[in-house]
């Protein structure tokens, strides 16, 4: 083996690995003078001259090199502090919406308990035209109201527009692309601060709501998103509010609904069937035959189910209120916007550095393959 390609072979990865060495470093050890001074003489109208001098940092005149380290220190600074700023607004919407959801939460528990009750309106039995059957409840027999109206509750939440590369828990100066990922997150205490925009996602609350204010068809999800209109923005991902399961908010308030048993028909497809709803707490369909806690009966349990699911709903729509109140997403989006592009511009200097680092150690293994090879 000629000895001497070899070692020619092996500076070639060597000057590709030492490349950026230095490319932060100061080109020269030329540094600008501390203070400029600078002198004005002026005639007074005696004749006389008075003589003014004028100092001022040289920084604010002269550069040397060493000032793009500064400038990107400041970049980064800034973008921190607009990120604190952010912060702020962001935790008071999350500590709000915490609130929010610890309510539908508890919607959730009383339904839980009203639905395993069978409170009314609940599930009623079927029997066939002549009466002599019973049938479990069909479909079509539940949305003649012999069931209740039931529905799935989502979180409230704000639907983050977030560059994950770029900042925030899952920045990546060593990504390809600041601006890949583009994703739709929830907001929360571990990414508060980050993002470019805001989005108030307000998730059901009563039986007619829209599920969610933020869906995934409102963008173009993927670049395949067939329900997507076009000009719809791109997202390469899209986090989906939380269901926090069903509720059921047309409890009867009257308590004799709820235990005297009901006898009634209904013609489905030219058929006759009876219905029967046999009371709450009794088994089937009843789940949960036990005495309230209390001394109260079943059918007050019921309404007193019903009466806090009404009440727990009205201070939703308060917080709701107060929270909308509190922060302006319009105002906080313009100051994310341009938080933004300071971020972008902290990442681009970091990803240079990123760069540095991953090409003084990517050629380590050829080096150690060339000095291998005789």
């Amino acid at each position: 083996m000629d000895g001497s390609l070899r070692n020619r072979a092996r500076e070639v990865f060597e000057k590709d690995q030492k490349q950026l060495d230095g490319a932060f470093e100061p080109s020269s050890d030329v540094k600008a003078v501390g203070i400029v001074s600078s002198i004005t003489i002026t005639e007074n109208a005696d004749r006389t001259y008075t003589k003014t001098v004028k100092e001022e940092k040289a920084e604010d005149l002269y550069f040397d090199d060493s000032v793009v380290g500064k400038v990107e220190n400041q970049i980064k600074e800034d973008a921190e502090t607009l990120q604190a700023f952010c912060k702020q607004f962001d935790d008071e919407i999350i500590t709000l919406n915490a609130q929010i959801n610890e309510k539908k939460q508890l919607l959730v528990t009383l339904s839980t308990e009203a639905i395993a009750r069978n409170c009314s309106p609940g599930i009623a039995y079927s029997t066939d035209s002549v009466g002599s059957t019973i049938i479990q409840s069909n479909v079509a027999l539940q949305s003649n109201t012999i069931q209740g109206n039931d529905y799935s509750m989502f979180g409230d939440r704000v639907a983050m527009e977030i560059y994950k590369p770029m900042a925030g828990p899952d920045v990546n100066y060593g990504a390809e692309n600041p601006f890949d990922p583009t994703s739709i997150v929830t907001l929360t205490s571990a990414n508060s601060g980050f993002g470019h925009e805001n989005n108030r996602d307000n998730g059901r609350l009563n039986a007619g709501d829209a599920a969610t204010e933020v869906e995934a068809d409102d963008y173009n999800v993927g670049g395949s998103n067939p329900g997507s209109p076009p000009g719809n923005k791109f997202l390469t991902n899209f986090e989906s509010s939380t269901n926090l399961g069903t509720v059921r908010s047309d409890i009867s308030q009257t308590p004799s609904v709820h235990t005297a048993p009901v006898s009634s028909t209904v013609t489905i497809d030219g058929v006759q069937y009876g219905r029967y709803y046999p009371g709450a707490g009794v088994a089937p369909p009843a789940t949960d035959t036990s005495t309230p806690p209390g001394g109260v009966t079943v059918g007050q349990r019921c309404v007193a189910i019903g009466a806090s699911i009404t009440t727990i709903i009205s201070e939703i729509l308060t917080l709701r209120t107060q929270r909308d109140a509190a922060v302006s997403i319009s105002n906080l989006n313009k100051v994310k916007e341009k938080k933004m592009e300071k971020e972008l511009q902290n990442w681009g200097a970091e990803n240079v550095r990123k760069k540095q680092t991953q090409r003084k150690t990517s050629n380590a293994d050829v080096i150690s393959a060339v000095d291998a090879m005789i």
